[in-house]
């Protein structure tokens, strides 16, 4: 199983990393799933610079990040049933992670993080 790893602090902010990287699986994301645990999260391929949280049961936290992993914007607690639009004109990355966790991460503006086996 995957891992994310903050360069800057080398927190684990990611134990079990899923790959959203097909047509489908970005689509359907984290829709209908009861819970996202601590230490879970997902890895949406080629967002763009949106995503949206509509027929989630749960809050998540976001990190928009370049093709070399530099978290480029950050939000965290987003509720079912929004839409999140960064203020990006690259393309990114999305990392969505159980709401909380990039406080506990101390994840910024900036940090790398990276992906490991």
């Amino acid at each position: 199983m995957k891992r994310v790893i903050n360069s800057r602090n080398n927190l684990v902010v990611v134990e079990g990393l899923e790959l959203a990287s097909t047509l489908l699986t970005r689509m359907i994301g984290l829709m209908g799933r009861k819970t996202l645990t601590s230490g879970q999260g997902m890895l949406i391929t080629r967002s763009g610079n949106s995503i949206h949280t509509s027929f989630m049961r749960f809050p998540i936290d976001v990190a928009f990040i370049s093709k070399g992993g530099e978290v480029k914007y950050l939000r965290s607690e987003i509720k079912p049933w929004r839409i999140v639009i960064a203020p990006l004109l690259t393309p990114t990355d999305c990392l969505e992670l159980p709401a909380g966790t990039l406080r506990k991460c101390d994840t910024r503006l900036g940090d790398i993080l990276r992906v490991e086996d």
